[in-house]
Parts: C-alpha cells; sequence; structure tokens
C-alpha cells in the first residue's frame, strides 16, 4: 500500500484519506485533524532530514537492512539486536515509539499502549517525547490514537530518536497487521 492510498477506516472518522496527522476525539470517536503550529512542522521535516541522513549511515555501516540478518529485542534490558547474515551482531539500546497499522493508517503511541504490552523499560524514550509534547503544546504527541500515512510515522519516529539524542529509527512488522516503530541509539559491534 502506498503511504498515499485512502485507508480502510470507520465511517465515522470522516475526511481523513491518509494525509496530514489526525487523532481520534475521546468524547466522539471521529477523526478530526491535528492542529500545529508551523514550528512543529518544520521541526519534523528537520529531523526527517537529519535522522533519515544518520539511519541509512549506520544502517550501512551496521549491513542493517541488507537481507540474510534478523533482528531480535530483549526487552527486559532495553536492548536491540541486529544479526547480520555473517553472524555479526549489532546491539543498541531501544525504545518502542507506536503501533501502526497500514490498512487503517492507525498510530497508538507506545506511551498509550495498555498495561503489560510491553516491558516499561523500552517505554522510556517514548515517555520522553509524550513529556516534550506536553510542555510544547505539540498535540500530535498528546494524542494516544492517532491516523497517519507511512511519511508521517516515520517523522514522528525520527522526533521521538531527536528527543532522545538518538540517531537511528527502524520499523518491523509484529505480526500479519502491524508494524511497530523504534528509536535506537548508535549500535556498537557485540561480537
Amino acid at each position: 500500500m502506498s503511504a498515499t492510498a485512502a485507508p480502510k477506516v470507520d465511517p465515522r472518522w470522516g475526511d481523513y484519506e491518509g494525509e496530514g496527522i489526525w487523532y481520534v476525539c475521546d468524547d466522539c470517536g471521529a477523526l478530526k485533524e491535528v492542529d500545529h503550529d508551523p514550528d512543529f512542522r518544520n521541526l519534523l521535516d528537520d529531523l526527517c532530514r537529519d535522522i533519515s541522513v544518520s539511519s541509512r549511515e549506520l544502517y550501512t555501516a551496521y549491513d542493517v537492512g541488507s537481507g540474510g540478518g534478523r533482528w531480535d529485542v530483549i526487552p527486559s534490558e532495553g536492548l536491540f539486536k541486529f544479526t547480520n547474515a555473517d553472524g555479526r551482531v549489532a546491539i543498541s539500546d531501544y525504545g518502542v515509539v507506536s503501533s501502526w497499522n497500514p490498512n487503517t493508517h492507525s498510530w497508538m503511541w507506545g506511551w498509550g499502549f495498555p498495561d503489560g504490552w510491553v516491558e516499561p523499560k523500552v517505554l522510556e524514550a517514548v515517555n520522553t517525547a509524550h513529556r516534550a509534547g506536553v510542555l510544547n503544546d505539540w498535540q500530535a504527541v498528546t494524542e494516544r490514537l492517532l491516523a497517519v500515512n507511512e511519511h508521517q510515522a516515520w517523522h514522528l519516529t525520527n522526533l521521538v530518536a531527536h528527543l532522545n539524542d538518538w540517531p537511528l529509527v527502524y520499523r518491523a512488522q509484529v505480526n500479519d497487521m502491524n508494524w511497530h516503530y523504534f528509536a535506537l541509539s548508535r549500535p556498537s559491534w557485540a561480537n
């Protein structure tokens, strides 16, 4: 599905057609477009460039995503492992940013996950972002449920990485319907 394809959404969600950042109203369940100022939009655009560059550099340096490898997490320690096809292992600290469904474009912030979904340790990064959202009145970061396209999903993940001084973002499909987005520290070789 392309980032601009119209999602399959509940008809109560109104005018959302797969563009922008929208939130689910707690009162009526309808989708409404997030109100954010130009400074917030500019920050997301800047971070898209900066974090994308650092992520590409680290993907190359640590041979991430080149095929034949795998990823694993050690949630109790907050560690993310990339194992390359040749057996080399790179390890990073990580945080779960969100769960995203490309069919409905639904995004749930990690800080809003139901208790027990993930270890508290891996929510520290997204909790930092939530606190910054409250402090700066960034509605896109303070509403638990959003509707976003793939492009916006990366933007929001980049924001979490930036707020934690981490240079790397990653996503992985975790079941038939959902992807998890991650912010990661600079990896180091484990072997």
